[in-house]
């Protein structure tokens, strides 16, 4: 299934991606571990952890 995002838009994002790997490899590469070893949970769901946008528990909907 083709990337919703325009071309555009997702090469301006690896750019943005390489800049983070270069100026930060080790952290980068702690990242992406923590993506690879958590995928089932859903990137999405990391991202509005990981942004302070929710909670475990808001997750859950038990909050």
């Amino acid at each position: 299934m083709p990337a919703v995002a325009s071309l555009e838009d997702l090469k301006k994002v690896e750019e943005q991606l390489r800049a983070i790997k270069e100026s930060h490899p080790q952290g980068y590469a702690g990242l992406v571990e923590l993506f690879r070893q958590n995928r089932k949970i859903g990137y999405k769901n990391i991202c509005k952890l990981m942004m302070g946008e929710a909670t475990p528990e808001k997750l859950k909907g038990m909050d």
